[in-house]
């Protein structure tokens, strides 16, 4: 397996004068300190809007960032939107292009469509339409990066013929990504060659049925470039600690901190989806905050992930790389064991964590876990 570390830029309640700077620079550690004790991957967020849950609108500039940093970890927009009025295709392919040159051959395009309507709908698109916006970026970005002239005439943008500047320097093209959440989804990532992101909160044993749905279709794809990106990636929470005692305790206390906005800014999750069916969209950000202090107090609002501190084997079989060093061997086994090819690892969920037990969880997951695996 291979191992990334997924940045967040939580910064929580206001006042941001000083938590919004500071949660950047701390992601940038992170990225460094994966660096430094073997990660594979470092992957940065792209949100819009999300007050508190994530304030990270430039995926590929925090790689860039790390990249310039670091010396060998892979650098992974998670993920970028290809919405044409968001992030139009050509600047797209000429961001990553630079970015290549710049970290010497280290970025890939991860890539998908929005978290939900509070971020697409302020560029006036619709959830529902922006499925044929990304395919068509997906598709073109490849040729613009290995055609010496390309144009293109369709339905969401079009480009005269132009040389586009700069190539990157991963020959043909750097690996391409995709996020997903459903069978059939996954199951056209592997069609089309890309690997694929499944940021759904589930068990490990419950992904096995999308991770053997992904390997049959990407081992007779019909890819969309020369790249053919053969990796399952999903994620889970990591907070490894010497005393496995203390990890679950701060797990407990982070765990429900972002429910509320997870509950509203997720509403392509179909079960949010259906809570908020009756919003009128777009959703103003006076009513967001107001749904997000509503949600905040419903007793019945289940977290994205368990919050128990009593039960270390519950949390392993939830997925959760929470606990001390043999524990979270034990629960990435369990995703080892279902064909899982790299495991996002998120290090702080919410924003009460200290900087410094962070960078210790990844240190000991560095010395004490990853070679396990290798």
């Amino acid at each position: 397996m291979d191992f990334g570390v997924f940045c967040s830029a939580v910064v929580g309640p206001r006042p941001w004068e000083e938590s919004e700077p500071e949660r950047f620079r701390q992601d940038l550690e992170m990225g460094i300190k994966a660096d430094e004790v073997g990660f594979d991957s470092f992957f940065a967020p792209e949100h819009h809007f999300l007050e508190e849950y994530s304030h990270n609108a430039a995926s590929h500039l925090t790689c860039l960032a790390v990249g310039m940093r670091t010396e060998r970890i892979r650098l992974v927009t998670g993920i970028m939107n290809l919405c044409a009025p968001i992030n139009h295709p050509v600047r797209v392919a000429e961001q990553i292009a630079m970015i290549d040159i710049y970290t010497n051959g280290r970025i890939e395009l991860g890539t998908g469509r929005g978290s939900g309507s509070t971020e697409v709908n302020s560029w006036g698109l619709r959830n529902e339409e922006t499925k044929g916006y990304w395919e068509e970026a997906i598709r073109a970005i490849p040729k613009m990066w290995t055609q010496d002239l390309f144009s293109h005439e369709g339905e969401h943008f079009s480009v005269p013929e132009r040389n586009v500047l700069p190539k990157p320097l991963q020959k043909p093209h750097p690996p391409l990504w995709v996020t997903a959440t459903n069978p059939d989804t996954v199951e056209r990532a592997g069609r089309m060659g890309l690997g694929v992101a499944v940021f759904s909160f589930q068990s490990p044993q419950a992904l096995e049925p999308l991770v053997e749905t992904y390997k049959k279709a990407i081992a007779d794809p019909d890819p969309i470039s020369e790249v053919v990106n053969d990796k399952f990636l999903t994620i889970a929470p990591l907070l490894c600690l010497e005393d496995g005692d203390r990890a679950r305790e701060w797990h407990a206390r982070r765990a429900n901190l972002t429910t509320a906005h997870f509950s509203v800014y997720f509403d392509t999750v179909p079960e949010i989806a259906a809570r908020l069916a009756d919003e009128p969209r777009p959703i103003p950000q006076t009513r967001l905050r107001e749904l997000i202090a509503e949600a905040a107090k419903d007793p019945d609002l289940v977290p994205p992930f368990p919050a128990t501190a009593d039960d270390p084997n519950a949390l392993i079989e939830s997925g959760l790389c929470v606990g001390d060093p043999e524990q979270v061997k034990r629960a990435i086994q369990n995703y080892a064991d279902v064909g899982v090819d790299e495991l996002g690892m998120i290090p702080r969920t919410s924003w009460i964590e200290p900087q410094e037990m962070i960078l210790e969880s990844l240190e000991v997951t560095g010395r004490d876990v990853l070679p396990s695996f290798r």
